[in-house]
Order: C-alpha cells, then sequence, then structure tokens
C-alpha cells in the first residue's frame, strides 16, 4: 500500500520564526493545548488550533522569506486514532447524507484554461496542503510534507477534506497539536518555479481524523476547518464540492483529483471503480496507476475522490478521498458514519 505525500526538510537554524512556539508567539499559551479527549460520538479525535490566524501567517511568511526548505525523501504512514467507533444511535448514521456543491459568492477571474463545467469548479476548491511539524530529536528543524485537499459544502463555509495519513500524530493515537497546516486553492507552480495562489493562503482552527482500530485504507480521512481570510470564508471565496457520506452502489466512473509535487500542477484521473478488499471496502480504480497527465503521485494524498456520474452535472460531489494505491490500481477512502460524525464536529 503506497501513500502519496512528499516530506521535506526545514533547517531553521538562527530564524527567529523557528524559536519554540511560546517564545515566538508572545500571546500562545506556554503549553499547548492537547488534542480533543476522544468522544463516542466523534468517529475519530480532533485538535485545535494553538496559534491565531496571524501568528500562523507570520510563521510561514518567515521561512519563505528565508528560504529554508530542503526536499527529502519519505512517504507518510497511516495511523489509528485513540478513539472509539460512532454510535449507531447517532444522528445520521447508517444513512446517507447529502449536500449540493456551491458557487463562489465573491466574482473573480480564473488563471485556468477552460475546461468542463465540473473541472473548472474543482480546480478552485481543490489545493495544497502544507503541514508543518517540530523534529521532537532536533529543535532546529521544522518537517513539511505536502498533501492535497478540496472544499466541502459545509454550514460554517471552513471545511476542507484530506486523507488521515495527511495529519500528524503522536505515538498515542493523538493529533499532533503543534502541527501547522496551510491551504492554498487553486495551486500551481510553473516551470521557471512562480507559485500561484490565485485566492489567498488559509490557516486552519481545528482538525479531525477518521477513526478506524485497524488503520484501514476504506477510512484513511480527515477535515479541518480554516479561519476566514480577512473575514472572507473560503467556500464564499471559490466555492465548494458538494459531499455524499454513506456511498453504497458504485457510480459508473470517479474522478480523482490532486496536485503531485512532480508537476505541482491540477490533475484529475478518470477511472471505472470497484470495491475494494477492505472491510467495509475502499473504491479501486481499475486499470492501473493514475499516471501521465492524470499523475496522482507524491503530494496528491487527499484529493477528492467524485461521483464521475454527476460530475459536470449540478457540481462535482465527493464521496470520499484519494489514499494511494493498493497494488497497481489507484485506492480511496469512502466516506460513511465515522466520517460523517468527525465532519459534523469539526466545523
Amino acid at each position: 500500500m503506497r501513500r502519496h505525500a512528499v516530506t521535506l526538510a526545514l533547517a531553521t537554524a538562527g530564524l527567529a520564526a523557528v524559536l519554540p512556539m511560546a517564545q515566538v508567539y508572545a500571546t500562545t499559551p506556554t503549553t499547548a493545548p492537547a488534542a480533543s479527549a476522544p468522544r463516542a460520538a466523534d468517529g475519530g479525535v480532533q485538535a485545535l488550533a494553538t496559534a491565531t490566524d496571524a501568528q500562523q501567517r507570520a510563521f510561514w511568511t518567515e521561512h519563505e522569506k528565508n528560504g529554508t526548505f530542503r526536499r527529502s525523501t519519505g512517504e507518510l504512514p497511516d495511523w489509528k486514532p485513540a478513539a472509539e467507533p460512532t454510535r449507531a444511535t447517532e444522528p445520521g448514521a447508517g444513512r446517507a447524507a447529502k449536500a449540493p456543491a456551491v458557487a463562489p459568492q465573491q466574482n473573480g477571474k480564473s488563471r485556468f484554461a477552460a475546461g468542463s463545467p465540473g473541472e473548472n469548479r474543482l480546480r478552485a476548491t481543490t489545493g495544497r496542503i502544507r503541514i508543518a511539524w517540530p523534529d521532537e530529536k532536533n529543535p532546529t528543524t521544522w518537517w513539511v510534507t505536502s498533501c492535497t485537499g478540496n472544499v466541502v459544502t459545509s454550514d460554517s463555509k471552513d471545511v476542507i477534506a484530506t486523507a488521515r495519513h495527511c495529519i500528524r500524530h503522536d505515538d498515542q493515537g493523538r493529533v499532533d497539536s503543534k502541527a501547522q497546516y496551510e491551504f492554498t486553492p487553486g495551486y500551481s507552480k510553473d516551470a521557471n518555479g512562480t507559485e500561484h495562489a490565485p485566492y489567498g493562503k488559509w490557516t486552519f482552527r481545528s482538525v479531525g481524523v477518521v477513526n478506524d482500530s485497524a488503520g484501514r485504507q476504506s477510512s484513511d480521512s480527515a477535515f479541518l476547518a480554516l479561519n476566514t481570510q480577512n473575514g472572507t470564508h473560503v467556500q464564499d471565496k471559490v466555492g465548494s464540492s458538494g459531499y455524499r457520506f454513506g456511498t453504497a452502489t458504485l457510480p459508473n466512473r470517479v474522478v480523482i483529483a490532486g496536485i503531485p509535487v512532480k508537476s505541482d500542477q491540477f490533475h484529475t484521473c478518470v477511472k471505472e471503480p470497484y470495491w475494494g478488499p477492505d472491510n467495509p471496502p475502499q473504491i479501486l480504480g481499475r486499470g492501473g496507476p493514475c499516471n501521465g497527465d492524470s499523475d496522482l503521485s507524491g503530494g496528491a494524498s487527499g484529493g477528492p475522490l467524485l461521483d464521475g456520474d454527476t460530475f459536470d452535472n449540478g457540481g462535482p460531489v465527493q464521496i470520499g478521498n484519494f489514499s494511494g494505491s493498493l497494488g497497481e490500481d489507484a485506492a480511496a477512502a469512502v466516506w460513511r458514519d465515522e466520517a460523517f460524525a468527525v465532519f459534523r464536529s469539526v466545523q
């Protein structure tokens, strides 16, 4: 089972921005709050951000200004959250839950070439997630990894979805409360190294991962709630994909999207789906890996899995997220009761 994330090392010696958190951010508590205690109704575990939006932006800006990123190899392993599964009596348990895609509330000119209606909308809502966490053995180093996320319709208008294995954790099965997350919808980078963030960058306020004591690929899902950007919700800025939790019947085709580090460009991969061997099963894409113009290699983890039958009719509807591969075929988690519980609680 391959996970498609790319890890970087961030050398930070001598930079004021990488002093211990409590020293860099004067208003940040000296002791970071622990991750939320697991609750049976959660379907997973959650943690709150330990820094404000302004503090997080200062953190990322300082590192970017000093050019301290160093690429390294490595894959992020999946993990087993220390939580109980959602109860059968929870609202919505055992039933499908769905919401439609939402158009952005702000007008803006896209920098992307015209595609199908579904692809045009998905290019705006899909983005790169950067995750940073301190190296506990070497306080002068921060580690950074890249994954993909997608904005999904929510009451708060602030939620993005990604993969569980993209979220940092400790050896107790809890979300790492020291990790930082940054989301850039519509991200791309030209061959000359010029990066594009057409809708700006967004910091986070909470994160939750789906519980699974077996660490199965079929539940490799997570959700983040983002801070507003100058008072604007990300969903109002870029729109959102609809969602469906509890998919029981396979569509005729699925669309998987991601932003791999190899190209730093948005890619989609269309596959004929079939059920995988997990119990409950993940969704696999028939016909081998997503490569070439449909490349979903390292950095694409967490990208949306969408119902291909409705992709260009009414807006994309996300039913899970890209996890990596099983054998040679692309593999994706499927959103069920536990994912719905985390989605509701993280907002």
